[in-house]
């Protein structure tokens, strides 16, 4: 038996849920945990940059 898988990037499949009416529960909370680990992400680059400003 075969597999055929697809390797998409995090910002390609956010965009994808973006195009998409309905979704299922499941699908809902991975978009979810998505958007809130970008978010976590975006803050800790930010924090880092206030760090970086503070030491300099």
């Amino acid at each position: 038996m075969r597999n055929d898988y697809e390797m998409i990037t995090v910002a390609d499949y956010v965009n994808s849920l973006d195009n998409v009416k309905v979704l299922s529960v499941e699908e809902k909370q991975i978009e979810a945990e998505i958007e809130k680990y970008l978010l976590n992400s975006k803050r800790a680059e930010t924090n880092s940059k206030i760090v970086e400003a503070l030491l300099a």
